[in-house]
């Protein structure tokens, strides 16, 4: 229901939703731009500002996985090119101290998503730590991750993020939050992009502590080649070109990517040694300055690719037939290794040496009873809840009630993490394993 309550702070004053446990206010604008350019910071109007809708999408094409996991079809969403919108829920019953701030980078490949998607819901971790939690949109694909209006590269999807980072530290106070303990986290692209976070200019005071979920570290390697291809493929379309234009630029561009390696698998990312992201060779310089000022939690599933296999049903009946089940899972094993498990823990390792404190996760929960077991993006199901999956494939046939008690130890590390920079529980049964380095 709309609620009564009002949020002024620096750049606006806010009215939004409520329910028994939280407050909503969603869509904030935080910053805004023109198309390929860098963001500029965004301050609305006087008087009262209702944000009580989702935050509208980055414009994107649909996405043959997650329509077919979650049945969501990005192209019947309101979508725009300056997508530059923040979500904020905060629990009632909040004291006189300052709330802890965790501010969430949705994933997707760089090219699909949204804050507000239903497989987000940010109140229960919210109402159960006590914590203020925020969503944030992008720019994605193109828009986001290939160029500048000169042609040359540029990280603007990740300008984008550091821009709402800005807004935070300048306005969450009045939300009840603390700017001076933000944790900032995310899982795929979103994970990625908050290992970007810690690698770029100038990032250093946005945050405290960061939780990567399921980076695909392993595709940002030995991708110069397939990058200047993409922004050769780019130029040639008109700045001024129609959305739908661009939309077909993407789409053509994902459809002939030939590269053999595993950058394939990511073909929009940001750019190493590209504003404001340090070069490949300084990250570990980059580390030595900032690891021991923030906490990490970081880590990967076991059988990460295992989604994206699912969809070919030839497959899954392989996998099912105990003779040929030991191929298939080799398979899965390999390049959920490849791509996610070891880049990982080499990133976690090159942390803790540059001085930081670091603790290192491995999620299994269900690896042996599902095709879909421990898969990518099967930790979002006990952290945020499973509303946006309306099939049955990656929740194994559980509850909504069920799903939700599954969920209460994990959320409660994330909590405890983003409060103290800890691990108080190191093991859930059946679900995730802890280790600090």
């Amino acid at each position: 229901m709309r609620s009564e309550k009002l949020w002024t702070c620096p750049d606006g004053t806010f009215s939004g939703i409520e329910d028994d446990s939280c407050y909503e206010i969603l869509g904030i604008r935080y910053a805004q731009s023109e198309r390929f350019a860098r963001p500029k910071p965004y301050s609305y109007t006087e008087g009262v500002h209702s944000c009580d809708k989702p935050a509208i999408y980055a414009e994107q094409l649909s996405s043959d996985s997650e329509s077919y996991l979650s049945g969501i079809d990005y192209d019947q969403l309101p979508q725009e090119e300056s997508c530059q919108y923040l979500s904020i829920t905060v629990p009632k019953g909040n004291t006189d101290s300052p709330l802890p701030v965790m501010v969430w980078f949705h994933g997707g490949a760089y090219k699909n998503g949204g804050c507000d998607s239903k497989s987000y819901d940010r109140k229960p971790l919210a109402r159960e730590n006590q914590v203020i939690v925020i969503g944030v949109n992008y720019r994605l694909g193109i828009w986001g991750f290939v160029k500048d209006r000169e042609g040359a590269y540029a990280n603007n999807g990740l300008l984008d993020i550091i821009e709402s980072l800005k807004w935070v530290q300048r306005n969450i106070a009045a939300f009840g939050g603390n700017p001076e303990n933000v944790t900032i986290f995310g899982q795929s692209a979103g994970a990625d992009a908050v290992r970007s976070l810690i690698l770029s200019q100038g990032t250093d005071d946005l945050y405290k502590r960061a939780i990567m979920q399921s980076a695909p570290i392993g595709t940002m390697f030995g991708r110069a080649d397939m990058e200047q291809k993409v922004l050769d493929e780019l130029n040639t379309i008109p700045l001024d070109a129609s959305v739908e234009d661009l939309k077909e630029a993407q789409r053509s561009i994902l459809e002939h990517v030939t590269e053999k390696g595993l950058p394939k698998y990511m073909v929009f990312a940001p750019h190493f040694g590209v504003y404001p992201l340090v070069k490949e060779e300084e990250i570990g310089k980059k580390l030595q300055n900032v690891a021991k000022k923030h906490e990490l939690l970081i880590g990967s599933n076991t059988r990460e690719v295992a989604v994206y296999l699912g969809m070919n049903k030839k497959l899954v009946a392989l996998d099912s037939c105990f003779l040929t089940r030991w191929f298939i899972e080799i398979f899965i094993r390999k390049y959920s290794r490849a791509i996610f498990n070891q880049p990982i823990e080499e990133f976690a390792r090159q942390y803790r040496q540059a001085g930081g404190k670091v603790y290192l996760y491995s999620f299994s929960w269900t690896e042996n009873h599902s095709f879909f077991g421990a898969c990518h993006a099967m930790d979002i199901i006990p952290l945020f809840g499973a509303d946006g999956y309306e099939e049955e494939r990656p929740i194994m046939g559980l509850t909504k009630s069920e799903l939700y008690k599954k969920g209460l130890p994990m959320r409660a590390i994330w909590g405890h993490f983003v409060k103290t920079g800890t691990v108080d529980n190191k093991y859930i049964p059946g679900m995730l394993t802890i280790k600090k380095l």
